[in-house]
Formats: structure tokens, sequence, C-alpha cells
């Protein structure tokens, strides 16, 4: 049976003040519960979860290795089990309890009512909206730019942990858009991407704006293939029979021609691995890496090194979008998550009166 949690607090276990692995802890009268378990995105970079002691219940927002990567963590926290959805529940390692999240609705956990909604990010990705205090929104990965990715409106709540990953970053898609489609007009482009997130956004934008279709890995391939079918419930009306149609006739990669799209994003390993190996020295084709540059990877390297290009492509909000956010939820206290701690003025400023907060305990 569910029931309210008038006391409770937060605490951020990792990922507020730098760009890390998710893990918050949400305290009550009642259970504990953990929302993410993630490694990285730096590699060889873990949460450290010696002190949190015994977790009743781990919350997944979606599959991505920084919120989720953390699983072999679970026995430091008394092997809790997994509430996830039912998309990310299926990516999940073997003999990991699970138990399923809707994209779009509710669930009781351990008696705290759960609300859950799409966020506009990779597949089965979602918000979680706790009831407990006067509301605990975590926004997990978010996006509402993505023309892939359905993204549902979040309830109000008291406290909310935002996704700041960009900073205090403005530029609109569009003109993340324009900027790919001019290196495209010169020549041959291999762009590494993450399977379950951009990739498939590229991909649908260069169909959508007769730029494509890209000659796509094999990784690609099968990524728009389950996005067409098990996974469309994630998706914005209409894009499944595209993505269907481009998995079954896009070209594969080979030799350096048209726009190339392969995994994974930082180049580490993977096809995008093979053929950056392949053509890393040469002249052609260009190289635009679009998303976070992990230190020590061949994505940071070769665009130090000025062989490839970084030009980033959005897939999580805006300053103005969090802002926005943080308005229409009457959130009076803000934990941006997953930026740099020297953007603090500007979160002040963005979402001001709402209180800001890097460190915990955090009371809701």
């Amino acid at each position: 049976m569910m029931m309210p949690f008038d006391q409770a607090r937060l605490q951020i276990i990792s990922g507020a003040g730098a760009k890390g692995p998710a893990c918050f802890v949400v305290e009550t009268s009642g259970p504990r519960l953990m929302l993410d378990l993630g490694y990285g995105p730096q590699p060889g970079l873990w949460p450290d979860v010696d002190g949190v002691g015994h977790i009743d219940a781990l919350l997944l927002s979606h599959g991505h290795a920084d919120h989720a990567g953390g699983l072999r963590l679970r026995p430091k926290v008394g092997n809790p089990p997994v509430w996830a959805t039912a998309i990310v529940a299926r990516g999940l390692p073997p003999g990991v309890p699970a138990h399923v999240l809707p994209l779009n609705g509710t669930a009781d956990v351990l008696g705290v009512r759960v609300r859950s909604g799409r966020s506009g990010h990779a597949p089965g990705g979602i918000w979680l909206h706790l009831d407990v205090g006067g509301g605990l929104l975590y926004m997990g990965d978010n996006s509402s730019e993505s023309a892939l990715y359905a993204a549902d409106p979040p309830p109000p709540a008291a406290t909310v942990i935002v996704d700041a990953s960009y900073g205090h970053y403005d530029t609109p898609l569009e003109e993340c858009q324009a900027r790919i489609a001019h290196c495209i007009d010169r020549g041959p482009l291999l762009l590494p991407v993450p399977e379950n997130g951009r990739g498939p956004e590229i991909a649908l934008y260069l169909d959508q704006a007769g730029l494509g279709p890209p000659h796509l890995g094999e990784v690609m391939r099968n990524a728009l293939e389950r996005l067409a079918t098990t996974d469309s419930e994630c998706l914005r009306p209409g894009v499944a029979n595209r993505l269907a149609m481009l998995a079954a006739q896009a070209p594969a990669i080979g030799g350096a021609r048209g726009v190339m799209l392969a995994n994974r994003a930082d180049g580490a390993s993977g096809e995008a691995a093979e053929l950056l190996a392949h053509w890393g020295a040469s002249a052609e084709p260009a190289i635009v890496f679009t998303g976070y540059l992990p230190p020590g990877t061949p994505a940071a390297e070769l665009t130090a090194s000025g062989r490839a290009q970084y030009l980033r492509w959005n897939v999580h909000p805006r300053l103005s979008d969090n802002a926005v956010l943080v308005r229409a939820t009457g959130a009076a206290t803000v934990v941006p998550a997953f930026g740099d701690a020297k953007c603090l003025p500007d979160w002040q400023r963005a979402f001001a009166p709402a209180r800001v907060m890097l460190q915990g305990p955090v009371r809701l």
C-alpha cells in the first residue's frame, strides 16, 4: 500500500558539481531508495558507495552507463532489487532482479508512490517523481528538443534534480543540425555515435532533411530495428515506420563515402574504433564527435590533435529549458546534476527564487 512520507531527505552520493556517475539516495521513515548507480563517463570513475549502507530498492532513470553501469556495486549496498522500464530491464546483466516501472504512469515502490514519464533522451528513459516530503522530481538525463524520443511533462515538486550537463550552454538544436549539414557538404563524414541515444536521432534527421540515408554500422542498424519494434513506445508518434525503412534500406559502411554512423560515441571500442584505426591518419573522411569527450579516449585525443572536430548535438536540456522546468514544477530547491560547479552563479540566476544546492543532505 502506498503511503505518504512527510519526512525525507536526499543524499548526493555522486553526480553533482562535475560530470560523473549518477547516484542519489532518498532516505524516508520507511525504505531507503537509490536513484541510479552509474559508472563513468570518464574511464575508471565509480561512485563511492562504501558508507551508504543498506538500500531497499534501486530505481534507474535509463540504461546509459553513467546511470546504470555501476550495478556491480549493488552487493555493497545490500543487493537491492532494481526498478526500471521494460526497455531498460531487457538490457540489465543476467541475474539482476528487476521490477517494471511504466514509461508513463504510477508504481508502488515499497510503499512509496512513484510517478514516471518519458524523458526524451534514450530508449526506455524516464523521469521519476517520488511522493516524499513536498515531492522529489529526478529528471535523470532528459531533453525536450528530440524529434525522435517522446518527452512527457512532469508534475509539480518542491525539490527537482535537473540535468545540468550543459551548464550555461543555450544553443538550440537547430543550430547544431545546421553545422552538421555544413560538414556533410564538404565530403565523406564519419560520426561515432551511441546506438541508444543520439545515433538514431541523427539518422532520422539526415533522412528527414534529405541528407541521407546514412551508411550504418551493424550495431546502429540493429538499434533502429529495435526502436521501430520492441522499443517503439518511447518514440514520438509517426517515426517508428521511418526508422524501420532506414534499418531496411540504408547502405552499410563500405569505404569513405557519404555520412557514416558507427558505434561507439567515444571511439574506444566497437565499429567506430575499427574505422578510426583505419582512417585516423588519413585526410578523409572528416570525423566529427557530437557528445561528451571522456579524457583518454580516441574522441578526446583525435579532437585535441585536430584530426577530428567536435560539434555538439543536443541530447540534454539547455539552461533555458531547465529554467522553464523549474518554474513549471514550482520547485523551491534545485539540485543541478552532472554539470560543472563553476556554473553555479548562472544556475542561481536562472532558477531564482529557488535555492540551488550542490551538496547534501537536502531536506525534502
